[in-house]
């Protein structure tokens, strides 16, 4: 059938579904665009013709015969989607200069160097922290107590930020740089895939929002997605020949640059020259086989140190230093893998080396698996060194979820269904002897990666932490000292440094302000810990534990669970929208409530109530009278009833220009404050309203006494 036959075809239920619903993953993203509107109303604009397009998108997808038509709507998609990519970025990264990750920071700082004729690696960078406002929890902390402050990847992601920079003068340099390639990955899949599943790109690479997170905070594994994907594209028709041909070269040179990017790739590389090599034998001899292998190989490596070179003559040593950085740093345990058990669940710690060492044989297990049943995992080329790294102490998501799209890219170009014939050519490329060897070896690191697995979490964090006592503060509803008591019991000397964990991240290590600087075998001490900073400080409403790290041995101890806050106060009414009369009145409920908003109905709980005036530049005493007690005094107590609200009385009969704001929280008789409120503002002036109605409040119905939430 020819061009015009084909093209009034109708289209497939495969092809319209994926177009449906890569065009509906769009609606998020316009939404998020439109929040923007009021400071940049051209981004709304963005959002408000992006949520139209999408509707006659959709209405299209869902009525057209035509197979063009819908190949037209594909490409509407990914317009549609740029645009919304871009829109978003501007509204997310206006108002906000800081990056979000320290290796953000370190990019721009390093490129910044290069610029100024001075080489990067092993060039103190610690300084970028504060220059590029990186908030400090998002720093990177080592075992021993310290904080990464030098390059730690390849040069490309250098010599890319050195361009932006230019580009852009040196603002958010690297997050643009990271957008575009994010951008450019999009584009690169949508030509790259079979027309029927062109909208997937958009779908993967800006309708599911994690990898713009990535880009945004400043990732730079985003920055190999682009070339990655052009190395694996139709991968499994390289060498086939008996020759790397150009296209083959070209893809190997974009290897090479993917490899010069970040490590990540450097996972990839003996899973791909497995599978080179074994697609390649399908159809030639060994020695040819072999051949087209090596060549692949000698073009990546070529392409590797050609750009590396110039650092590389510049200081071998330091540049070595630098680039294998993240493997021997020995930082701070964190990521989603098996390291958690350790971290959160207190299941092992006092050996994180074995997780190490373990993932190094689950890698070579992997390797070794594939090559033995390549033509079952042949598909699984890219997952399985992922895979491994679920296993490290240092096992982030953004391994896999940066090569989301390259996956998809792989497998839509790969030769999917391998007839049986080719399968069982594949399996007798390697000799029986030889695959017999490889499953013997594989056999031998699973299990000894299960041994070592096992005495990782077998082996208990040397360190017993209690938290004995907390001191809290009340506007920013946080703890900022502990009082901890730590117990040594290993038969080493420790020197721990200490860091609260309450989002699944520890935060900066706080000061030790008492307790020793080591603890002795077998000892026991009394630690008084203080923030280092807001950031690092947890939240009275959020459990949290204390992790203690220690070098040499490589070790974590974890606290039990520790909640600052059973349950925390709520004012009722939230709001007081009117201004009242000198001397009029309002009732504040102050209620109980869960970490889950749900009304805690417990009498004989001491409520305080505060009050202060924030001016422009500073506090002022107020004066309304709380309860009857004296004008100004701060705070009052009351007990809540057995539906758990106490009740205060508050009026003002002196006029001070300003709000007077009030918040509650609990206070025990023996312990610490907690469970602050949020602040309620009341103002009082002459003239105001002389009584305060229903409607004047958003204040709350009543159920069996205890004030719910609502607007009454």
């Amino acid at each position: 059938m020819g061009v015009g036959g084909s093209s009034a075809r109708p289209p497939t239920a495969l092809h319209r579904i994926v177009t449906f619903v890569s065009a509906v993953s769009l609606l998020g993203l316009a939404f998020n665009a439109w929040g923007a509107i009021v400071p940049l109303p051209a981004v709304g604009a963005v959002a408000m013709v992006s949520f139209l397009a999408v509707l006659v998108m959709l209405a299209v997808t869902v009525t057209t015969s035509s197979r063009q038509v819908l190949v037209r709507v594909d490409m509407a998609v990914l317009v549609v989607g740029l645009a919304l990519l871009a829109a978003t970025s501007i509204a997310n990264l206006y108002g906000n200069p800081g990056y979000g990750t320290d290796e953000a920071a370190f990019e721009q700082y390093a490129a910044t160097l290069l610029v100024h004729g001075r080489n990067p690696y092993g060039s103190d960078l610690l300084a970028a922290l504060t220059l590029y406002r990186v908030p400090i929890q998002y720093a990177t902390s080592t075992l021993g107590g310290g904080t990464v402050s030098t390059f730690g990847y390849p040069d490309v992601s250098i010599l890319v930020a050195a361009a932006f920079s230019w580009l852009t003068g040196g603002v958010q340099s690297v997050i643009v740089a990271d957008l575009v390639a994010l951008g450019l990955s999009v584009v690169l899949a949508f030509a790259l895939l079979p027309r029927e599943l062109r909208s997937l790109a958009v779908l993967a690479g800006v309708g599911v929002p994690i990898l713009q997170g990535y880009a945004e905070s400043g990732v730079n594994a985003i920055l190999l997605v682009p070339s990655l994907m052009l190395a694996v594209a139709g991968w499994s028709s390289i060498g086939r020949s008996g020759r790397l041909a150009r296209r083959g070269v070209l893809q190997a040179v974009a290897l090479g640059i993917a490899v010069s990017t970040q490590q990540l790739a450097w996972f990839l590389l003996p899973f791909l020259a497995v599978s080179l090599w074994r697609n390649c034998r399908e159809v030639l001899d060994t020695r040819r086989a072999t051949r087209v292998t090596a060549a692949f190989a000698g073009v990546v490596l070529a392409v590797f140190v050609a750009l590396d070179l110039p650092f590389i003559v510049v200081d071998a040593r330091l540049w070595v230093d630098g680039v294998i950085a993240p493997l021997v740093q020995h930082a701070i345990p964190y990521g989603q893998g098996l390291v958690d058990l350790s971290v959160f669940f207190r299941l092992g710690g006092g050996d994180l080396g074995a997780y190490s060492d373990g993932t190094a044989l689950v890698y070579l297990a992997a390797l070794g698996a594939f090559a033995a049943w390549y033509p079952r995992l042949r598909h699984a080329m890219l997952i399985l060194p992922v895979a491994a790294l679920f296993f490290p102490t240092r096992s982030l998501a953004e391994y896999l979820m940066t090569l989301s799209s390259v996956w998809l890219v792989f497998l839509a170009t790969s030769e999917g269904l391998v007839a049986r014939s080719t399968v069982d050519r594949a399996a007798g490329a390697v000799s029986r002897r030889a695959r017999r060897a490889v499953l013997a070896a594989t056999a031998l690191c699973c299990a000894g990666a299960l041994v070592l697995f096992v005495r990782a979490l077998a082996t208990p964090g040397p360190l017993e932490i209690r938290i004995r006592s907390v001191t809290t503060n009340g506007q920013l509803r946080s703890v900022w000292s502990l009082e901890v008591r730590v117990t040594n019991t290993s038969a080493a000397r420790l020197r721990p440094s200490f860091a609260p964990n309450a989002i699944g991240q520890a935060t900066t290590f706080w000061n030790e302000i008492g307790g020793p600087p080591s603890l002795a075998p077998h000892a026991t001490a009394v630690y008084r810990l203080a923030a280092a900073n807001i950031g690092s400080m947890p939240s009275l409403t959020t459990p949290f534990e204390l992790e203690a790290f220690t070098e040499g041995p490589d070790t974590v101890s974890s606290s039990t669970l520790f909640t600052p806050s059973a349950y925390s106060a709520y004012v009722t009414p939230p709001y007081v929208d009117k201004v009242l009369p000198l001397g009029g009145s309002v009732e504040l409920h102050v209620e109980l409530r869960s970490p889950f908003g749900a009304v805690v109905h417990r009498g004989g709980v001491d409520i305080a109530l505060g009050q202060i005036i924030y001016a422009e530049g500073a506090e002022i005493a107020s004066e309304a009278v709380i309860d009857g007690h004296d004008a100004g005094m701060s705070p009052v107590t009351a007990r809540t009833s057995s539906a758990g609200v106490a009740t205060f009385h508050v009026t003002d009969d002196s006029y001070q220009a300003n709000p007077v704001y009030f918040q509650a929280w609990i206070q025990p008789a023996g312990g610490y404050p907690f469970g602050y409120s949020e602040i309620v503002s009341v103002v009082w002036a002459p003239g105001g309203r002389r009584h305060l109605r229903q409607a004047d409040v958003h204040t709350d119905t009543r159920v069996d006494g205890a004030p719910q939430r609502g607007r009454g």
